[in-house]
């Protein structure tokens, strides 16, 4: 049996990538902050974990508890896909509420830090495949005024994801990390950034004008493709990949 942890599934790319996994070959353990009913009424081989990311001191405890599900004698592969994300605040850092600037780097940046370290530390004795799998964004590129935070959150996912490789190569069972570019997709996040104000976000209208030149992909089509890429042979170990580069 292959195992999957998958944050962020109750809508978007999280729950694709959920679908595209269903197999009786593999269990999936979703996390969201909100119940998926039809993921989960669809789905065989699944727990489901209600819980908030932004609640960083209880992730261990969440590891602990989907971990103690999986018996690692009978497990064929073992897939950390850190996905879960959130926009908010857009605006210009002085004009963005405390609180939305910490829950900002909880969910997007110090979330995933937990969940990768947890990972590593719980399937250290595993001789199995073992990859992490980060969504990131172009966005720790391509910069805006007004997404500095989430800029950040996903250049500092990027280098993490690097220096957590280089840790990894001294390892005698090392887990494969990779961080993924999805590319600009038809989601909550792109909807959020469409409907602010100018004055929180400047390039508001170049986030309406890729919507409607069709530059925007489903998220049925990103997932195939990050899970095709998740199960690729040479996996490009401590890269930063680009999915649109990937594919074409």
């Amino acid at each position: 049996m292959k195992h999957f942890i998958i944050t962020g599934t109750s809508r978007g790319i999280g729950e694709a990538i959920a679908y595209q996994l269903r197999s009786s070959g593999h269990f999936l353990h979703c996390i969201s902050r909100e119940r998926n009913t039809t993921l989960i009424s669809n789905s065989e081989n699944m727990a489901y974990y209600e819980f908030d990311l932004g609640q960083t001191d209880a992730i261990e405890t969440l590891m602990e508890r989907i971990f103690s599900q999986i018996d690692q004698s009978q497990v064929e592969g073992l897939y950390l896909i850190n996905n879960a994300s959130m926009i908010v605040p857009v605006a210009p850092i002085d004009a963005a509420d405390i609180s939305e600037i910490t829950r900002n780097i909880q969910v997007n940046l110090i979330a995933p830090i937990l969940l990768t370290s947890l990972f590593i530390k719980y399937t250290r004795e595993l001789a199995a495949e073992k990859r992490v799998l980060n969504i990131s964004s172009a966005s720790a590129k391509n910069l805006h005024p007004g997404m500095s935070l989430y800029s950040a959150a996903k250049a500092g996912l990027d280098v993490f994801t690097q220096c957590v490789a280089l840790e990894q190569n001294n390892s005698n069972a090392p887990v494969k990390i990779v961080s993924i570019w999805p590319g600009m997709i038809d989601t909550s996040l792109q909807s959020e950034a469409r409907s602010m104000d100018r004055a929180m976000l400047p390039t508001v209208e170049l986030f309406n004008q890729v919507m409607e030149s069709g530059m925007l992909t489903t998220p049925e089509e990103t997932a195939k493709q990050i899970v095709a890429f998740l199960f690729k042979e040479d996996i490009e170990h401590g890269e930063v990949v680009d999915i649109y580069d990937y594919s074409t």
